[in-house]
């Protein structure tokens, strides 16, 4: 009867142990929808609900002011200055966190298990394997630089050297890396091209432009510089032209329409439109904001037909920094907008 007891007991033991080895499992309350990162952590929208806060929700902690956000298959990476914290889309669970930059600001893949980090603060693009979550190399941008963006194709990646503050540190150099040579994984430094001053964000459809904000110091408006547009020749690593954006100061965040025909960006004193070729520059929206993002939607054209129509997001960041405002661009209207916790640092649709 002992024997059957202890048999009985240690049964149980090892039952009970079974039990408390079973992983977790999270409701898969997220998904398609807009991911926000704000000053407070990531809020989450779904076209008619707001979520905030949904790292934290799900996994107990916090994250420190988070600055973009972008994704790659069921993952979402988010970073957050020090490190790149990876999540699943569908439940918010922590998938790893990626530790060891200075301040990161951006990310990129490049295939063959690897992102390339702009680290900011080390004034380096890192390599970083998915695999083993190791920096396996980096590539210096420039003593005293201060890289912000980057942006690639199939083979090859383009760095923005965006200046310091003051403005009167400026930069207007661009890094060139091969990032693959057909199925060989590569990170190699190709060179560097100036460009205007202060580049910071660019668009890669077809050809390359480059968004470059000028000088712009707030409390010495005698130092300020007009903005400009480049076309860079990425093959060739050559360029081919920078346009002055006339009576344009702190020109940032450039984003192009789904034809490829009309480019917006954010200023010191608003959000402007301009064509491809930085000619037709005319302000689209009053306010300033911190950053604008663009998507293609469905829209009711009449009671019975619908078209795809390209809409306009942003904030008004003096007034209402942790409001999104939607425009609908084809009926140069306000048609939304979407509340959240905190002071919006990037959207990102998945």
């Amino acid at each position: 009867m002992k024997l059957i007891n202890y048999l009985l007991i240690a049964l149980a033991f090892v039952s009970s142990c079974k039990e408390d080895s079973v992983a977790p499992s999270f409701a898969k309350n997220y998904g398609e929808g807009m991911y926000i990162a704000t000053e407070n952590g990531v809020s989450f929208y779904d076209g008619e609900v707001v979520k905030n806060q949904i790292y934290q929700t799900v996994n107990g902690a916090a994250l420190s002011n988070p600055k973009k956000i972008k994704f790659q298959g069921t993952k979402a990476y988010i970073v957050t200055g020090n490190q790149i914290v990876s999540a699943n889309v569908k439940t918010f669970e922590n998938k790893e966190i990626i530790g060891e930059f200075v301040n990161a600001t951006d990310l990129d893949f490049i295939g063959f298990d690897r992102i390339l980090v702009v680290d900011k603060g080390d004034a380096k693009v890192k390599v970083v394997d998915l695999v083993s979550l190791d920096i396996t190399s980096d590539i210096e941008t420039g003593d005293v630089a201060s890289p912000s963006f980057i942006i690639s194709n199939s083979y090859r990646s383009i760095v923005l050297n965006s200046g310091a503050v003051a403005d009167s540190l400026k930069d207007s150099t661009i890094i060139v890396i091969d990032n693959k040579d057909v199925l060989i994984p590569l990170a190699n430094f190709i060179g560097n091209l100036e460009v205007g001053d202060n580049p910071n964000s660019a668009v890669w459809i077809g050809a390359l432009k480059i968004l470059c904000k000028g000088i712009y110091d707030e409390n010495n408006l005698l130092s300020n510089t007009f903005s400009s547009l480049s076309k860079v020749d990425a093959g060739n690593v050559e360029l081919d032209w920078n346009i002055t954006l006339p009576n344009i100061y702190n020109a940032k965040n450039l984003v192009s329409n789904s034809s490829n025909n009309k480019y917006f960006f954010t200023a010191a004193d608003g959000v402007y439109q301009m064509n491809n070729d930085g000619s037709g520059v005319t302000k689209k929206i009053n306010f300033t904001s911190d950053f604008i993002d663009i998507k293609l939607e469905r829209y009711n054209l009449t009671d019975t037909t619908w078209g795809n129509v390209n809409m306009l997001y942003m904030n008004d960041a003096e007034n209402n920094p942790n409001v999104i405002y939607k425009y609908n661009l084809f009926i140069d209207t306000f048609c939304d907008t979407i509340v959240v916790d905190a002071p919006v640092n990037d959207i990102a649709f998945y």
